[in-house]
């Protein structure tokens, strides 16, 4: 077919458009492609924030939006006539759930058991309508061009919407608007389209313009509605996820960040996940610092990665020793809330203003892939080894790189999830550093908000025997320093595989623990197969 085909040879409803109509449509193609991915991208990185797994919440998400997008596309062959007002009809059925999706979401999740019920009936109605869009579309272009060149225009244009809300989504509108926001502005582009396409059509449609009014009113309240109390609502909803006030709140490229306070209680979660209390952090961190600080030769330079709440920088600088510290964390929104943040600069006292620490904002594998100076002190204070992108930081390559960045007589430590509930992804690191180092050696600590915590110490020189004193500490000094260094009885060692970077057992291992405990499954027991190792006493 061609432009000059005969309109009495097009089904009923589909009129040839013209040159104004055909430019306008093909650029709103462009246009709800975008907006239809980002959507994809929003539910994904939401169940990611309140549930973790970004690698299956991504790959589930994205794979129920094309299943759904399938059936839609099947759906849309029974719409034979009134293409047009078809077509319109479901741009403000995506503007009106797409734009109050994340807020169903949220609040489902705060109130009710049922995320996973609600996030795959909302994938799936806005799945089937971004689905029947195309053909629908498809269809009205091929009027003017033919099947073929309709087809491909299409595809084209919604091939590279697709790149720009890839760009726009991690690096704009998630760390300017949240995820509220997002959705409700993105609905509203959606509404948008429909009201520009109605206009242009405004001849064909006059039997459904009441109709489409009303339908477009009752869209834009909603979405207006969103907007404005989208500021309430994130209130509400946070009272409703965390147990105290939240004082601060924000989003980064990479994570949700909050901060509470209830009382003395400060707390910092990110992605819904607790990285510290006030009330017990400085366990954790006296043993993080202090301990590997005992047994180095030298403690001049010192490197952390993570750490950029200025928790470790804090104990580090403790030493009149310590000349210069280099602070390694992805994420400039955690270390500019270290800096700025009234109660959290008073926890770190102010550790990451100071003129001997260094605040270097990028990916940790790529810091120690680049070479530079040695560290006499290496302390990794890193999330728990759930996902790909972490997971990869507990590995054989990433540990050579660290050992490649220390000083002869240095000494680097990583923390270890909990050997009580985590066991194999305990010893997996364990494992893991034995292959780089020849002296490890594992500690625990009991931190209150989190139970037994796990850390493991690594050098190229002994470990038997501290070499220095330690700056004394709320928690940890020269008297109970080995008492770390002494695992529990019942924390045998457990088979646990290496974890290379090209297989990450620990991902499995860690959530196989976790589950189990949130299961209140015996994943360990008497009947755990055992691995002879020397106590770690010293003795």
């Amino acid at each position: 077919m061609t432009g000059n085909q005969d309109p009495r040879s097009q089904p009923p409803g589909d009129e040839l458009i013209s040159n104004k109509q055909f430019y306008l449509l093909s650029g709103s193609i462009f246009i709800i492609a975008a907006c239809s991915l980002v959507y994809e991208l929003l539910i994904s990185s939401l169940s990611t924030y309140l549930l973790g797994s970004s690698v299956i919440h991504y790959s589930v998400t994205i794979g129920l939006f094309l299943f759904f997008m399938g059936v839609g596309a099947w759906l849309a062959q029974s719409i034979t006539r009134h293409v047009v007002p078809a077509f319109i009809s479901i741009e403000i059925a995506i503007g009106a759930v797409g734009g109050v999706s994340a807020l169903l979401l949220l609040v489902v999740y705060a109130w009710t058991d049922y995320y996973y019920p609600a996030m795959v009936l909302v994938v799936g109605v806005i799945g089937i309508l971004i689905g029947m869009e195309l053909p629908l579309l498809t269809r009205i272009l091929e009027t003017r061009s033919g099947l073929r060149r309709g087809i491909s225009q299409v595809l084209t244009f919604d091939y590279i919407g697709a790149l720009m809300a890839s760009l726009l989504f991690p690096f704009v509108l998630l760390p300017y608007f949240g995820h509220l926001l997002t959705a409700s502005a993105v609905g509203l582009i959606n509404l948008f389209v429909a009201l520009v396409v109605a206009y242009s059509f405004r001849a064909q449609l006059r039997v459904w313009r009441n109709r489409l009014l009303a339908g477009v009113s009752l869209c834009l309240l909603v979405l207006i509605a969103c907007v404005v109390w989208v500021e309430p609502a994130e209130v509400l909803i946070q009272t409703a996820l965390y147990e105290d006030p939240v004082i601060d709140t924000r989003q980064s490229t990479y994570q949700k960040l909050v901060l509470t306070e209830r009382g003395n209680d400060l707390r910092l979660y990110l992605d819904g996940n607790l990285q510290f209390s006030s009330v017990d952090e400085y366990r954790y961190h006296e043993v993080l610092v202090h301990l590997p600080a005992a047994f180095a030769l030298n403690r001049q330079r010192a490197l952390v990665i993570g750490g950029g709440d200025g928790l470790a920088a804090r104990e580090l600088l403790k030493y009149d020793s310590i000349e210069s510290v280099d602070v390694v964390d992805l994420d400039a929104e955690v270390t500019r809330l270290a800096v700025k943040q009234r109660q959290l600069v008073s926890l770190n006292r102010g550790s990451l203003k100071d003129d001997r620490v260094t605040v270097i904002n990028t990916d940790a594998w790529k810091f120690l892939a680049e070479g530079g100076e040695l560290y006499d002190l290496i302390l990794i204070d890193l999330p728990d080894p759930e996902s790909e992108d972490i997971a990869r930081l507990y590995s054989v390559t990433f540990y050579k790189r660290v050992a490649r960045r220390l000083s002869v007589g240095g000494v680097m430590i990583t923390q270890s999830t909990s050997p009580w509930f985590a066991r194999q992804a305990f010893w997996s690191i364990g494992n893991t550093l034995e292959q780089v180092f020849p002296q490890v050696r594992p500690a625990t600590v009991y931190v209150p908000s989190f139970g037994l915590w796990g850390f493991f110490m690594a050098s190229m020189h002994s470990l038997e025997t501290p070499v220095a004193s330690v700056a004394a500490g709320r928690f940890i000094n020269d008297q109970t320093l080995m008492d770390v260094l002494r695992l529990p009885a019942d924390l045998p060692r457990v088979p646990a595989d290496v974890n290379q970077n090209h297989t990450l057992p620990v991902i499995e291992y860690y959530r196989e623990g976790w589950d189990a405990m949130n299961h209140a499954t015996p994943l360990y027991g008497d009947a755990a197969e055992r691995v002879d190792t020397p106590q770690s006493d010293g003795s």
